[in-house]
């Protein structure tokens, strides 16, 4: 019965290293894509529903590395299209010559079902 439980707990630490193995191949940052590009004046979203539901925290993100407010400027709703942003020293300036756009909240479900 010993040998049993050696041999389990053998194949389980030797399975456990090849887990940590494998991970440390994989690049640390290569799973996971850069949604905004931008510098100290504004910058551009990938436009997708969820990456538009996170918007202003994405521009808020990107702004506050450089002690400024961010407004979204402009949103077009197609793959392939971005979410815009300006960084401005304060809130209040180009209230009307930049109006920040409204973005939704959430995403549509899916698959919406019909009523008859």
């Amino acid at each position: 019965m010993r040998a049993a439980t050696k041999r389990a707990a053998t194949f389980r630490a030797m399975s456990m290293l090849g887990a940590i193995g494998a991970l440390m191949l994989l690049p640390a940052s290569g799973a996971r894509a850069q949604v905004y590009h931008g510098n100290d004046t504004g910058g551009i979203i990938s436009w997708s529903c969820e990456n538009e539901a996170w918007a202003p925290q994405i521009a808020a993100t990107a702004c506050a590395q450089w002690n400024k407010y961010s407004r979204i400027t402009s949103v077009h709703r197609e793959y392939g299209d971005f979410i815009a942003y300006r960084c401005l020293w304060s809130p209040k300036v180009d209230r009307f010559a930049a109006p920040m756009v409204p973005t939704r909240a959430a995403c549509a479900p899916a698959y919406a079902p019909r009523r008859w």
